[in-house]
């Protein structure tokens, strides 16, 4: 059975979804979880053959209200149903025109305003391009890492400071969740992308929790949230974050917020006044 992109994801969500969500009844004569193709079928208004062809790999190019009706026969959200419609129709995107180190003047410049608060610029693949001081110390001092490291999947999943704490890997509402998410959501026009394959197997071979999640076949862009985190420098456990689109192709902007008064607000302040964070403007770091 050929496996595609849009098959697998079609597959992960209906088992992931229970009968009793949709209005089924749970009988004893399930023997696997989530719904049957046959249901699926039903409640999106096509046949369970044309279904059928869909998660097997056979049906190319299905329409538009075909999508929408899977779409809500499966539950999906706005982001995960624009999703759904990439998959089934994919073409290779054009590459982002930005400068030549990938980050764009105008928003090297907006990253260097944000002097007094950790902030950093992340790629398609989450890889991170650029940061500013206080940054690069709550990151532990990306540039000094290998260019596989330089990535803030590695950061959460496989870095001590951010892997050791599991309210960063839950499957809802979590840092971790988010960007596997945004991962399948920026990538579903180029599957078959060579990087983004390297980066998944490395990632899955490293992290069980990433293994997990990428599994789960959620996308959607990244969300404001929450990271947790053990850090020796650094008196703070758990830090709020926001994240801006960029312009430029599949790049963002986190912004991680402290409270006036707070342990986290305490810890920036004094990262200010630490010399090394201090000298130089905001670093500019190609994906290599």
């Amino acid at each position: 059975m050929p496996d595609t992109p849009l098959s697998a994801f079609l597959r992960a969500r209906r088992r992931s979804l229970a009968p009793a969500e949709v209005g089924l009844p749970t009988g004893p004569r399930r023997r696997t979880p989530g719904l049957r193709r046959e249901e699926v079928a039903v409640r999106a208004g096509i046949s369970a053959d044309y279904y059928a062809r869909l998660e097997q790999g056979r049906q190319r190019l299905p329409t538009g209200p075909v999508l929408d009706g899977i779409a809500r026969a499966l539950l999906l959200a706005d982001s995960e149903r624009a999703y759904l419609h990439r998959l089934a129709h994919r073409r290779r995107p054009e590459p982002p025109a930005t400068a030549a180190d990938g980050v764009g003047t105008a928003t090297r410049a907006l990253l260097a305003t944000l002097d007094r608060t950790p902030a950093f610029v992340t790629g398609p693949r989450f890889d991170l391009l650029a940061w500013n001081p206080r940054a690069g110390a709550l990151l532990a001092d990306p540039a000094s890492r290998p260019a596989f490291e330089r990535n803030l999947l590695w950061q959460v999943f496989c870095c001590p400071y951010g892997a050791a704490e599991r309210a960063n890997h839950t499957p809802a509402d979590s840092i971790g969740a988010d960007l596997v998410a945004g991962l399948r959501a920026q990538h579903a026009d180029d599957p078959d992308d060579r990087e983004l394959t390297a980066l998944v197997a490395r990632l899955s071979a490293q992290s069980r929790a990433f293994a997990a999640l990428w599994a789960r076949h959620r996308a959607g862009p990244p969300r404001q949230g929450r990271l947790s985190l053990r850090h020796p420098d650094l008196d703070a456990e758990v830090l709020d974050y926001t994240v801006l689109g960029l312009p430029d192709g599949g790049q963002h902007l986190f912004v991680f917020l402290a409270p006036g008064g707070s342990r986290a607000s305490d810890t920036f302040r004094r990262l200010r006044s630490d010399g090394r964070a201090d000298a130089g403007a905001a670093r500019v770091t190609p994906v290599g």
